[in-house]
């Protein structure tokens, strides 16, 4: 065994020699951004050797890193080998810092109903001339209340309830999903909770709701704990190729459900064992992950789900912390890339009983678009990689403290103004940056509608110049940033955002094409998720993202999949709905249709800087949903 220290925590561990110096960074509790999940493609978990012994570098490690950094002793942690006791520094920009997360979403009105409900039940005493089993007993005398002529009840409730009877003077309130008996206390109990969890790739949320009203009565929220085994889910997908592999991120998740439902409990002042009910919604991957279910054959053409429809099944199951006889119900999935995160997008906004003409995207590293109304929806998922959250871009980060999130360039000058997360010194951008930026340099002539930046411009502006990938554009100077280096944009990166634009663009194109309409037959455009609330729609529309749609058509709609979940936990008549989006839902695989490839190439080119097309409908009537 060999000692570890990391700095500046000071955090030491014990670990084998041979480990990788970022599986003992995540032992050690130290967060390192590592969204490539250990390939060493991304070159984002920089650490610094101080003192001791490592591996030799490595050939991904000569691709990532200077000269200048090896030689100061920078090395990649998911490729160093530790070989002896070590001093390793971590710098500010490889740490995992804590993101924004959206919590607040749209949905429309509910008639409060849910599965869950909780009964008066007064047992009449038993007697020599009345001698009915304590089961009969407690179902005649629920048989009014609930409407449910017959029950049933778990082994563990079977055992206490002539105890449980009998210590409450045959007066009990009694907690039910459908005619299942979830609990039995005493008379004066007359509320029961639920949660709603939403689990995504890099943020989980749990909203804890009163059920007799459907208000939320506390919130939690977390970064998924496997994000240190790869930022995008085909590299946690791949990690779970080992069953071993498999059951550490199964359990990571379900802690991280535990501990965000804990702390919306802590927030309501109530236990966690009272919550009777949890929904839950997460993209296919997280669905299979978070169950223990292999999810190899996601990643593997044609992309097949193990289980589509939605699934119920006890807390204690899975090891769900609430109630162990509480009902947990995951929402239906619809496809191996588009899950019960978009069927909860599609229920929380209505889409499914709407005659308006809607177009729903949900814009992150898989995007996933519904177009459709009331009478038929299809939908497609677009690969667009993992630029439009920073991940393969240079500088880029998530939407933590020190994102560069808004970004202006003074044509002519070239001068460049910013915002950041936290209002503290820039160390990175985030993805409302990116296409801030990209489109202010498309505005300023910076670049052409090829996404090339223009060298000749060199000579005018010392922003622009050539680097190690080609040319770039300098965001910030080292003398002014939190990492003491130039942020910059470069030419590969222009090319990452291109391709991930191109594939939302020509997914949107392709579900028109199929229903035979254009940008003007459609009545509505929700954009869905963070990554829709903070960008500038104008911006998105301007570098070709989005369709030219008028704005007063747009709407961000927030965390609509935590919404689904939400209408889910407290609507017996929207739990039926889920079963109906999967029947009115049509899935279109973009990578075999006959036109996709003509559609992703053609939308490569940014449109052209004159925004005339929708001048007249500024962005004043768009309102993106505050940050909370």
């Amino acid at each position: 065994m060999v000692t570890v220290v990391f700095e500046p925590s000071g955090k030491k561990i014990k670990v084998d020699k041979g480990l990788l110096v970022l599986e003992a960074a995540n032992d050690a509790g130290e967060s390192l951004d590592a969204p490539c999940g250990g390939k060493g493609t991304c070159g984002k978990c920089k650490i610094y050797l101080k003192e001791g012994v490592l591996g030799d570098i490595t050939t991904s490690e000569r691709k990532k890193l200077s000269e200048e950094e090896l030689a100061a002793g920078a090395r990649l942690s998911c490729k160093a080998i530790i070989k002896g006791d070590c001093i390793i520094d971590i710098p500010e920009e490889s740490r995992l810092g804590k993101q924004k997360i959206l919590i607040e979403g749209a949905e429309a009105p509910v008639i409060v109903n849910p599965l869950i409900k909780v009964f008066s039940a007064v047992l009449p005493s038993p007697s020599l001339e009345d001698s009915k089993c304590d089961w009969y007993r407690l179902e005649d005398a629920l048989a009014d209340n609930s409407g449910h002529e017959t029950i049933t009840m778990d082994i563990s409730t079977l055992r206490q309830l002539p105890i449980l009877i009998r210590d409450n003077k045959y007066d009990v309130s009694v907690t039910m999903y459908k005619n299942h008996v979830v609990a039995i206390n005493d008379s004066s109990v007359k509320n029961t909770y639920g949660a709603a969890v939403d689990i995504g790739t890099t943020t989980m949320v749990a909203y804890v709701m009163d059920l007799s009203n459907g208000e939320i009565v506390g919130v939690g929220s977390m970064m998924n704990p496997q994000i240190p085994y790869g930022d995008d889910l085909m590299a946690r997908i791949s990690y779970s190729f080992k069953p071993e592999n498999l059951q550490k991120l199964s359990n990571l998740v379900v802690e991280g459900v535990n501990k965000i439902i804990s702390e919306g409990c802590e927030k309501a002042g109530i236990p966690i064992e009272s919550i009777a009910e949890v929904t839950i919604v997460g993209n296919t991957a997280m669905h299979h992950i978070f169950l223990g279910i292999y999810p190899k054959y996601l990643s593997l053409a044609p992309y097949c789900p193990v289980v589509k429809q939605p699934i119920d099944f006890m807390a204690k199951d899975i090891g769900i912390s609430i109630n162990p006889l509480g009902n947990c119900h995951m929402l239906p999935v619809v496809a191996g890339f588009v899950g019960s995160d978009h069927v909860g997008v599609i229920l929380s906004c209505d889409i499914h009983k709407s005659p308006e003409m809607t177009l729903a995207i949900d814009i992150g590293t898989n995007g996933e678009i519904v177009l459709g109304n009331e009478d038929e929806m299809i939908c497609c998922s677009a690969a667009a990689g993992p630029a439009l959250e920073g991940s393969s871009i240079k500088f880029g980060m998530r939407a933590a403290n020190g994102a560069i999130e808004r970004v202006k360039i003074k044509r002519g000058s070239l001068k460049v103004s910013y915002e950041t997360i936290g209002n503290i010194k820039p160390i990175g951008i985030c993805g409302s940056g990116i296409i801030d930026v990209v489109a202010e340099m498309l505005k300023a002539a910076v670049i052409d509608v090829t996404g090339r930046i223009r060298e000749e411009l060199e000579d005018e502006n010392d922003r622009i110049r050539e680097g190690d990938q080609g040319y770039e554009f300098v965001l910030e100077w080292a003398r002014n940033t939190g990492i003491k280096r130039d942020i910059v944009i470069t030419s590969d990166d222009l090319r990452e955002v291109q391709l991930a634009k191109s594939a939302i663009y020509a997914g949107t194109s392709i579900l028109m094409e199929i229903k035979g309409i254009t940008a003007k037959n459609i009545d509505r455009v929700l954009i869905a998720g963070a990554f829709g609330s903070y960008i500038d729609i104008t911006n998105a529309m301007t570098i070709g993202l989005l369709p030219e749609i008028p704005m007063n058509k747009v709407k961000s709609v927030g965390n609509a999949a935590g919404s689904g979940a939400r209408v889910s936990l407290i609507s017996k008549d929207k739990r039926e709905e889920e079963k109906d989006i999967l029947k009115n839902l049509n899935y279109i695989e973009l990578a075999t249709h006959d036109s996709f490839q003509d559609q992703f190439v053609s939308a490569m080119n940014f449109p052209h800087s004159d925004l005339s097309l929708f001048k007249n409908v500024m962005k004043n009537v768009y309102t993106p949903l505050p940050p909370k």
